[in-house]
């Protein structure tokens, strides 16, 4: 009996579809992103066949059309110059999954192109829009219109329309058809007409074309601060979001986007927003050693694996800026393939100046493609990912460690040590008008019997432990929380446990013992924080910082000194904000919905009292 030799060819439901979209967790602001690769993509082909005359800084016109008449999901219209043709569509856009549709099955030889995996803009039209996303391109007086909807079972989509001839206004009127409340055509048109008529007359000339995806009714992820709210575009969080996606970066840098809303031009040109640096920090580059790559696939003969690059804003990455704190890593195209925030690198400890840090880490190795992910969030994991990530968290922490060092050989210490009189005078002021503020808004105060809010941090039953034990049975641990078994060999106590202040203690940085740490080190602020700080590990301990590395701190203490009014306004002033903030928590404790006017006058009335009931002895040593 002879073999077949027969091949089997592979079967797939469309159920696959599913399984993968769900893994994607689109926002929208990534899913546009993924629309701007592709546009680029298509930008970059065309310039290589000569069919392209721009030689960069390609237009696209995003425009958001808030609906009236639909109450649920907005609507959508991304639009550039380029165009593709039929053939392309069905051999590479409607291939899903398929590596090489970025390259055209190989035939581009465009070397930087961003496309990867040939899912993530097809998956943002099946997963993000109510009825589907519409896909139409005309080049050469053809358009060619195509449907991508998950509610047509077994199916990509359907087809609207095949290579059908028409003019270049009829495609658009098509495609951006009133009916289906996606704003009209006059528009664009008059935009172009009034802002680049190159355009129109290659389009008229049949030298250029252009392809439109349409989202249809935008799916809203979070019932609440979505970008999509009902029938509307919140439109500067999605801004946002798509500048800070990852993955639109390089369409930020390489495409000339402009940014309608309903039709009017809101931005000519939509670009990221930069990170503001540090001047006094050299930026830090790198290059990736070998000890680095541990597995035998991504060895290179070179020796030269990339580099990776640390800067420093001038301030701190937080609000509008909190997306940029993070770790970059790219291909040796600067394409993005992964990135993590600074916050969950493997540090040595936790440093406020990280909240300063960003970098970017290129790769250049091969079967460098084996590690990267589909949604090009996180480096697939493997024993190289691992060791990368811990080399890069070293180097980090290592730039940290040094420009802490040297902000602390430039403090006051002899200053400050006379700041602490008056510091701890305040305190106690502080400490007894807090204990009759509480004992004041909590009275007759009744707790729900049903839940309530978080408890405090757990406490220990001891403050240190005696190295004792009886009858060889497990040593109980403290009371804060439930423990595993006690151990059953003996080991002597040696730290007190830290425990968390009934009411808040000002401290002054690089003076006094930081609460969580071990070391009995101070807290580090630095020149760029503000005046009074309190972070997420401070709230534990119930501690605030004045901020002694502040520009007006140092100031103040260089040319007046601890003893000088100016300096003890200050410290006073720094009192009264922290008096305002707590008193607000206890106010929320007993009333968790505050208004306007009330922390209006609630704030003023605190302000006065602590004032006004500032010790005698206290208000002497304050203005002398």
């Amino acid at each position: 009996m002879s073999k077949l030799n027969k091949k089997i060819p592979t079967k797939i439901s469309p159920d696959i579809l599913d399984t993968i979209g769900k893994s994607f967790k689109f926002n929208h602001g990534k899913g546009i992103s993924e629309w701007l690769k592709n546009s680029l993509d298509n930008y970059l082909r065309l310039y290589e066949s000569g069919q392209e005359t721009l030689q960069g800084n390609w237009p696209v016109v995003i425009n958001l059309i808030n609906t009236k008449n639909q109450k649920i999901g907005p609507n959508l219209a991304v639009i550039d110059f380029g165009g593709t043709t039929l053939q392309n569509i069905n051999e590479f856009l409607l291939y899903w999954g398929y590596t090489k549709a970025a390259t055209l099955g190989g035939k581009s030889k465009v070397v930087n192109l961003t496309g990867a995996h040939g899912n993530g803009g097809k998956f943002y039209m099946r997963e993000m829009w109510r009825d589907g996303a519409r896909f139409l391109t005309w080049r050469e007086g053809l358009a060619t219109s195509l449907i991508v909807d998950k509610s047509l079972e077994d199916y990509t989509g359907e087809w609207e329309l095949q290579d059908c001839k028409m003019s270049w206004k009829n495609a658009l009127n098509f495609a951006l058809n009133t009916e289906e409340n996606l704003q009209g055509t006059d528009w664009i048109i008059n935009y172009l007409d009034t802002h680049n008529k190159q355009l129109i007359s290659e389009i008229e000339q049949n030298g250029r074309g252009f392809s439109i995806v349409v989202g249809r009714k935008a799916v809203q992820i979070h019932p609440s601060n979505d970008v999509v709210r009902g029938g509307k575009w919140n439109s500067q969080s999605l801004v946002d979001s798509i500048r800070s996606a990852n993955q639109a970066r390089r369409p930020l840098r390489e495409l000339s986007i402009s940014l309608f809303i309903d039709g009017n031009l809101k931005l000519e040109r939509l670009s990221t927003e930069g990170v503001p640096l540090d001047s006094e920090w050299e930026e830090l580059k790198i290059n990736v050693p070998d000890s680095a790559i541990k597995d035998i696939a991504f060895k290179s003969k070179s020796g030269f694996y990339g580099n990776l690059v640390i800067k420093k804003s001038s301030q701190q990455l937080t609000g509008r800026y909190k997306k940029s704190n993070i770790l970059i890593v790219n291909d040796v195209n600067k394409n993005p393939i992964g990135f993590y925030s600074i916050s969950e690198l493997p540090l040595m400890s936790y440093s406020s100046l990280q909240n300063f840090i960003f970098g970017e880490l290129t790769l250049n190795f091969p079967n460098l493609d084996k590690l990267i992910s589909n949604d090009r969030e996180k480096l697939i994991n493997s024993p190289t990912t691992k060791s990368l990530i811990e080399w890069v968290a070293k180097e980090i922490w290592n730039l940290i460690n040094s420009y802490e060092e040297k902000q602390k050989k430039e403090k006051k210490k002899e200053e400050l040590n006379i700041a602490e009189k008056l510091n701890d005078a305040l305190n106690n002021h502080a400490k007894r008008f807090l204990k009759e503020l509480e004992s004041r808004i909590m009275v007759d105060f009744i707790d729900d019997p049903f839940g309530g809010g978080k408890g405090d941090v757990g406490k220990g039953t001891t403050t240190k432990g005696d190295g004792t034990i009886r009858d060889d049975t497990p040593r109980d641990f403290g009371s804060g929380g439930e423990g595993g078994k006690g151990g059953t060999k003996e080991i002597n106590g040696t730290l007190k446990r830290k425990r968390k202040l009934k009411f808040p203690r000002v401290l002054l940085s690089e003076l006094h013992e930081d609460p969580s740490k071990s070391d009995g080190t101070s807290k580090h602020l630095t020149n760029r924080h503000p005046p009074i700080h309190q972070d997420d590990i401070d709230k534990q301990y119930n501690v605030w910082w004045i901020n002694t590395n502040h520009p007006y701190s140092q100031q103040v203490l260089l040319k007046s000194g601890a003893e000088s009014i100016p300096f003890k306004q200050y410290h006073l002033f720094l009192f009264v904000q922290v008096i305002q903030v707590e008193s607000l928590r206890i106010l929320q404790r007993r009333q968790s919905e505050l208004g306007l006017d009330i922390v209006e006058n609630h704030l003023s009335d605190i302000t006065n009292k602590f004032l006004a009931e500032l010790p005698v002895d206290l208000v002497n040593t304050l203005i002398a």
